[in-house]
């Protein structure tokens, strides 16, 4: 179990949905055409991608490497480096702290085939929006240390990984400069370690 942390809550005060349809709704992704009364708008029309909240896991080693793994991404087709992520199975309106627990404990396990090591803490670091004009999808950082692998990665819902890779901070930091980390979960999860100090 993590620490304690504050949950994301879409519905704010003063943020008023005047109407809404669905144009397409399916398990993972759902499309709404709505119009908002907004703190600075009468009426604002807009199209929302509907997305499950996800989690992140910075996964650090006793020795202070990270882990990275290479995941077949076919949207963008190529294969990325990524910490290990997924989304939490349930409602937006149903998601709690111990459903952002236990998703971040699962990914951990099916991505990298990591468990938390004895005396480990899973740090949350906070959310963030990935595409904020686009999606209400928001994701869940953490910082798992240390972790140890004890099992092969087990694939879900049609997943390709690849290769694993340990870095230091310096590599991490290495392999953005590079562009060889793209993904914004990732460059996420480094901006918030760096700033939070708990990588050098």
């Amino acid at each position: 179990m993590s620490a304690d942390f504050d949950l994301c809550k879409i519905d704010q005060v003063g943020w008023e949905r005047t109407s809404s349809h669905f144009v397409d709704a399916g398990p993972h992704v759902g499309v709404e055409q709505a119009t908002f009364r907004t703190p600075a708008r009468a009426s604002a029309n807009w199209t929302i991608v509907h997305r499950k909240a996800a989690v992140a896991i910075a996964p650090m080693l006793d020795d202070g490497r990270l882990v990275l793994l290479s995941q077949e991404r076919i949207p963008g087709q190529r294969m990325t480096w990524e910490f290990p992520a997924g989304q939490i199975d349930a409602p937006l309106a149903e998601v709690s702290k111990e459903l952002v627990d236990r998703a971040a404990i699962t990914e951990l396990r099916e991505e990298l085939g990591a468990e938390l090591a004895k005396g480990a803490t899973l740090q949350p670091l906070g959310w963030y929006f990935p595409s904020p004009g686009f999606t209400q999808e928001h994701i869940y950082l953490f910082l798992a240390r240390p972790v140890r692998i004890v099992a092969q990665a087990t694939p879900q819902h049609g997943e390709s990984f690849g290769d694993v890779r340990y870095v230091t901070p310096d590599e991490l930091r290495d392999m953005i400069a590079r562009n060889e980390i793209n993904n914004s979960l990732t460059l996420a999860l480094f901006a918030k370690l760096t700033a939070l100090r708990l990588i050098d």
